[in-house]
């Protein structure tokens, strides 16, 4: 693990990795000279140092505590024998955030899948499916879990952007199976019916669910991950139904097609 020691400056407070000199607020004074990527919450930048590639990850007001949450979370992860970014620096101020964290290298997950075939790609899907059950069952709900916040390196999972990840045994039975919902809902070309049951399969394996309780979570998964397909991508209901599940996972709804 990463020791980390306190660290303030011009009134940030936070935590930076021992042994890393560089200063937290040059990290973000070259992050907002670059170009990066925006999200509802945050702008997240690649840069690239002569130690290696970091990502500068910075939270306007008030959202600044999803830096401290974030690096919470990323430690405890990683305490707990899962894999995230080591965090190299972690501060807040005045309702601000910063967090800048090494870059784990891999693959997203969608192109480690499409990377493989046969028993490899059964074999990764499996994996996934079971890390996603031991991440719950040791009390963790990850916020945001969707093929982009993982990534395959080394043959193990990465779980990015923890900011929203909690851990608590009561979240994780009252909405942990999001989790399947999140990683599932979208179209991925190569992945089949039977992959995404492959991934169910594991995950229930790995949380030991009797039969009877694999019949309702799939049921369940099925249902919450068409309703959120046509709530995002505006397929009518009627149209989802018609097409059925295989064919709705795979493209467009007839309704869609000119």
């Amino acid at each position: 693990m990463t020791a980390h020691r306190r660290w303030a400056a011009d009134g940030w407070r936070g935590v930076r990795a021992a042994g890393v000199d560089t200063d937290p607020l040059a990290w973000r004074a070259a992050a907002a000279e670059a170009g990066g990527r925006t999200s509802r919450h945050a702008r997240t930048v690649r840069l690239t140092t002569p130690a290696g590639a970091v990502f500068v990850k910075t939270w306007a007001p008030p959202g600044g505590w999803r830096a401290r949450r974030a690096f919470r979370m990323g430690e405890a992860l990683r305490r707990a024998g899962f894999d995230a970014p080591e965090t190299l620096a972690a501060a807040w101020r005045a309702g601000e955030g910063l967090l800048v964290t090494s870059d784990v290298g891999g693959e997203e997950l969608v192109a480690a899948v499409a990377g493989r075939r046969g028993a490899a790609k059964r074999a990764l899907l499996a994996a996934l499916g079971a890390t996603v059950g031991r991440l719950h069952a040791a009390g963790f709900v990850h916020g945001d879990l969707v093929p982009s916040n993982v990534r395959v390196a080394g043959g193990r999972f990465v779980f990015l952007d923890n900011d929203r990840t909690r851990r608590s045994r009561v979240l994780v039975a009252l909405v942990g199976r999001r989790n399947l919902v999140q990683l599932g809902r979208f179209v991925v070309p190569g992945v089949t019916l039977a992959d995404r049951a492959r991934v169910l399969a594991a995950y229930a394996e790995s949380r030991g669910l009797s039969r009877r309780a694999r019949r309702r979570l799939g049921w369940w998964v099925v249902a919450k991950t068409t309703a959120r397909r046509c709530a995002i991508d505006g397929i009518p209901p009627a149209a989802a139904r018609a097409a059925g599940y295989r064919a709705l996972m795979r493209g467009a709804a007839p309704a869609e097609r000119p």
